[in-house]
């Protein structure tokens, strides 16, 4: 008989999935951009694929009540992307349009995490 294993499902499966891929996102967020998120907020990671990573954050943020704190941060990081692609339209006309859309998903990206700070109205 097959043992399966049975790993809890996240409750920020969701954001997980919508940070590991770029065309929704408007973002990439390295493994080192997880870890010092992480740092930042008092979580020790270790270095492991991107998927675990934003999972571990997620979760372990949750487990202390830093979540918001987390979220915060990663805001912050969008941001810094944000001004990036808006400096790098105007270096390099060209790219404009393809750089305003990576924008407006990264915008997109930070309206989805104040929805999870929020949270959901019908849990608890």
């Amino acid at each position: 008989m097959k043992r399966h294993h049975h790993e809890e499902r996240s409750k920020f499966l969701s954001l997980e999935n919508h940070f590991l891929n770029t065309f929704f996102s408007g973002l990439y967020l390295s493994a080192g951009d997880f870890i010092a998120i992480g740092r930042a907020n008092g979580l020790d990671l270790q270095m492991h694929s991107r998927e675990m990573l934003i999972k571990d954050l997620l979760n372990e943020s949750d487990k202390i009540g830093t979540t918001n704190d987390v979220i915060t941060s990663i805001n912050h990081l969008i941001d810094e992307r944000i001004s990036t692609y808006h400096r790098l339209s105007l270096e390099y006309p060209g790219a404009r349009t393809a750089l305003a859309k990576l924008a407006q998903k990264a915008t997109g990206t930070k309206a989805l995490l104040a929805r999870e700070s929020r949270g959901n109205p019908y849990e608890h």
